[in-house]
């Protein structure tokens, strides 16, 4: 019965918002009877007694499905069931697995961008193809990539047209990519989504960029795994490759490091990390221990280092806020990966806690990143 009331909530979006949201169905898991006169009946069986007949293109409400039947409400019986051969799913629901996953308005990483959305998202798909899911958006279509959506009934959608894998033939010179996908990004042996897996780049991760196309680039990793990338959340460069591995692994013992402090109270301009820090307090006196000096307070400190893109951060990344609402700075934490970062907070709940970069509140007064390992 959870799946049931899961699957059967319903969205609603208010006018004022309809320029940038993905439309939400009422019927969030429906299809459509495919001919006339089909039997639906009381249980998962050819032999189960009908409940009556639905005729071609009535919708139906889905509710799950069992072997080659779908579960459906039928004139108010939520215990209903008819053949997979005679229904097609026309709506099904959708669960974004990763954040900042775009929108776009073709199928196609050169498509433009109509929106971002985060991990856990819910929205209402409507086709597939190979490599992208179709969504209602605005009364038309809109097009996310099947790399980072998961449901249970996106499987049966049905199939519209493919577009062109474009892959340049030519090798690329002093091209490399760095991956923005916070969750990390899947390598895999064709460009496609059905491809089989050869390893997962983890966000931040330089690699050579072989061949670069609209949807796919061919790639060669640091371990020298040659395979096909998602254009979507890589992001490419020219000139001199840099050297991950020294800042990364680093950051790794950072993040570690500062990690063993949770729950160390908030204590304005303190930086003890056992007995209490504030928040440039906490970074100072963590990188401190990796013989980095930094500036003392959290303005000041964001002239240390260089500036790295938000797509870009690695773990041991120095992240800025404008808390105070000023334009300036005044607030300031590490970023451990996978989108979340550590600081010492002033808010609701005091101390070193772990916090999400891209929540309302962090997402509204980031301001910039600072790299301060080398």
């Amino acid at each position: 019965m959870r799946y049931q009331r899961q699957i059967l909530k319903t969205f609603f979006i208010t006018a004022i918002m309809t320029s940038m949201c993905v439309t939400q169905a009422m019927a969030a898991v429906s299809g459509k009877i495919t001919t006339d006169n089909v039997n639906i009946r009381s249980a998962a069986s050819a032999d189960a007694a009908v409940l009556g007949q639905g005729q071609k293109d009535s919708e139906l409400i889905i509710l799950g499905k069992n072997g080659d039947w779908f579960q459906v409400s039928f004139d108010g019986n939520d215990n209903a069931y008819i053949s997979q051969d005679y229904f097609k799913v026309s709506r099904a629901e959708g669960t974004v697995n990763a954040s900042g996953v775009n929108v776009r308005q073709g199928a196609s990483t050169a498509s433009p961008i109509l929106k971002s959305l985060n991990q856990g998202d819910t929205i209402t798909v409507i086709g597939q193809n190979n490599a992208w899911y179709q969504l209602a958006y605005n009364n038309g279509q809109a097009y996310i990539s099947k790399e980072f959506l998961s449901g249970n009934l996106l499987q049966y959608l049905p199939q519209i047209a493919e577009a062109p894998v474009e892959v340049a033939g030519a090798q690329l010179q002093n091209t490399y990519g760095i991956v923005t996908a916070s969750g990390g990004l899947r390598v895999r042996q064709q460009a496609s989504t059905d491809s089989a897996i050869l390893t997962t780049l983890s966000n931040g991760e330089v690699f050579n960029v072989l061949e670069s196309g609209a949807q796919w680039m061919k790639i060669s990793t640091e371990n020298s795994v040659i395979g096909y990338v998602s254009a979507e959340y890589v992001s490419i460069r020219t000139g001199e490759k840099p050297s991950r591995s020294n800042s990364s692994g680093k950051g790794e013992q950072v993040v570690a490091y500062a990690s063993q402090f949770l729950g160390t109270p908030y204590v304005w301009g303190g930086t003890d990390l056992r007995n209490g820090v504030d928040c440039s307090g906490f970074v100072y006196a963590v990188m401190k221990n990796f013989g980095v000096s930094l500036n003392r307070s959290s303005s000041a400190m964001a002239s240390n280092g260089v500036a790295v893109n938000k797509s870009d951060l690695v773990a041991g990344d120095l992240v800025f806020f404008d808390s105070e609402g000023n334009g300036g700075i005044s607030h300031v934490g590490i970023y451990v990966g996978g989108g979340q970062y550590i600081h010492s907070s002033s808010g609701k709940t005091k101390g070193v806690i772990y916090s999400n970069l891209n929540d309302a509140y962090s997402a509204r007064t980031y301001v910039t990143a600072r790299r301060v390992l080398r």
